[in-house]
């Protein structure tokens, strides 16, 4: 099985063990049974003794097992005693051990190979779980005052690591969160958490003690809410048929504020920093067919020290965002595909801006950095299909073809002067030879600048660029632009015939 569907299985169990209630009837042999069931089309192996007494149904020694890919190890979890009982209303409360193991066991092959053996203890304070519902559809309702995951042993090549070397700490606290499980043709699950804190600290140190990273941090106010549709069996060594058979899930999880803390070590120097996020939000789709990544964070903070600079790094951001929607599948049409960046509002300290402007000829109003991208693409192969990939890259083949593209938006915002700008392309993937190689475009480009010309002479003034230079600049501006609406305001029109005449302004520059 694949690192990938191992993953999957894992935190869905997780989410499980992290497990929304509805009027109806569930015993503790019917969640049993069903869990038991979901953890073995996983591909886990689960073991554990079952005893029935009144209300209530004990596993104890209870295990589950998978092999790691290509036979180089083992991942196991266990838990002493889980007890199910039935709560004489058509629920079902299920307790859990205050300590759960998940062990580790690497045994990579070659002659510089060195097996691992770690075990990371799964904790839990006040953890209380309902099931509910009916056995098509469960219902878990959870609620812990803490959960945590804490790194008791660590052996590298028959060596004991110490807690001194190598540490891995999180600790999740006021925890609360429903989860759906409705069983049918597919396991569609639909899940909500809230914590109030997630905290973490991480941190190793080479043998040699020449090497050594820290990292240690906190969010405030965590949500997730999400939704994923899995196949009754998942054990597949081909992610790309456990898409076709509707593996697909989407989620956005947030935060209200965080920050971090870091230290690396590497020859003798020592980089510090520290960052904050005022709030963030990370939206993630996955089906067969296409990916899309959404990520926005507000009030970014970096400061950090290095000894290969003399002074200090101090930067902060008002909001940062990052959009990608991708095809994955082959397919004979074109399909959707964007791209965003926006960096808003970036400041630095008065420190880095004297290395290069000690004179302060530049303005320092907050920057701005923003490109908007949406088009079509027509792809050639299955990007998880790892055999179709690799024939790829054999034959040098390209992944597909790019059909449309529009830029809704272009925004540079910097020292004074501003670039804006939007366009509209086709491109014609028949015609390879009218721009040497490149699938011919067709489609017109708008741009405006402002303050072009004061940035150039402030770059004269600061002695970055030459007054011949700044000439040619000049020329090349006036060649392919024309006056905006105000002082110091250019504007031009960039138009790619399908001939392959290029027209700027409505005169031939091709």
């Amino acid at each position: 099985m694949n690192r990938m569907t191992q993953l999957l299985g894992s935190s869905a169990f997780a989410a499980l063990v992290l497990a929304v209630p509805a009027n109806a009837d569930v015993t503790p042999r019917q969640v049993w049974d069903d869990l038991e069931s979901y953890l073995r089309g996983f591909g886990y192996a689960v073991s554990g003794t079952e005893a029935e007494s009144g209300d209530a149904l004990t596993i104890t020694d209870f295990a589950i097992r998978m092999d790691m890919p290509e036979e180089d190890g083992t991942a196991s979890f266990a838990a002493d005693e889980i007890v199910l009982t039935d709560r004489g209303d058509g629920s079902v409360s299920i307790a859990f051990p205050a300590t759960m193991p998940i062990k580790m066991t690497v045994t990579p092959e070659g002659e510089d190979a060195e097996p691992v053996d770690m075990t990371v203890d799964y904790t839990q304070t006040g953890l209380e779980m309902i099931v509910s519902g009916t056995p098509e559809e469960m219902v878990y309702d959870y609620t812990a005052d803490s959960l945590g995951l804490e790194l008791m042993e660590l052996v590298v090549d028959g060596e004991p690591v110490g807690r001194d070397m190598a540490r891995f700490d999180v600790a999740m606290s006021d925890v609360e969160g429903a989860s759906t499980v409705a069983t049918g043709e597919m396991r569609d699950i639909a899940q909500e958490l809230n914590m109030s804190q997630l905290s973490y600290d991480i941190a190793f140190k080479s043998p040699e003690g020449a090497q050594s990273g820290q990292v240690s941090g906190r969010m405030e106010q965590l949500t997730f809410e999400g939704s994923t549709t899995l196949p009754l069996e998942m054990e597949s060594e081909n992610p790309a048929k456990l898409f076709e058979n509707g593996l697909g899930g989407e989620g956005v999880f947030t935060h209200s504020g965080g920050s971090m803390a870091f230290a690396v070590t590497e020859a003798e120097k020592t980089t510090t920093g520290e960052t904050s996020t005022g709030s963030a939000e990370i939206g993630v789709t996955l089906s067969g067919d296409s990916t899309t990544y959404d990520v926005r964070s507000t009030d970014v903070a970096l400061n950090m020290a290095t000894p290969d600079l003399p002074f200090p790094v101090s930067a902060q951001m008002a909001e940062s965002a990052f959009n990608m929607t991708l095809p994955l599948a082959a397919a004979e049409e074109p399909q959707d595909m964007a791209l965003g960046l926006t960096l808003g509002g970036f400041t630095m300290s008065d420190m880095l801006w004297n290395i290069f402007d000690p004179n302060n000829a530049l303005p320092r109003e907050p920057a701005t950095i923003a490109v908007d991208l949406e088009g079509t693409v027509t792809p050639f192969v299955n990007l998880f299909d790892p055999e179709a990939v690799a024939m790829l890259e054999q034959t040098g083949g390209v992944p597909g073809e790019l059909n449309t593209l529009t830029l809704n938006d272009l925004t540079v915002d910097a020292v004074g002067s501003k670039l804006t700008g939007s366009g509209d392309f086709t491109f014609d993937n028949s015609d390879l030879e009218t721009f040497d190689g490149m699938p011919a475009p067709a489609g017109t480009i708008t741009l405006n600048l402002d303050g072009g010309n004061a940035l150039l002479d402030r770059l004269i003034e600061m002695g970055l660029l030459a007054q011949q230079d700044a000439m040619g600049a000049r020329m090349m501006m006036s060649m392919f632009s024309v006056p905006g609406n105000g002082e110091d305001s250019l504007k031009s029109t960039i138009e790619v015939k399908k001939n392959g005449q290029i027209l700027a302004n409505g005169q031939r520059i091709r």
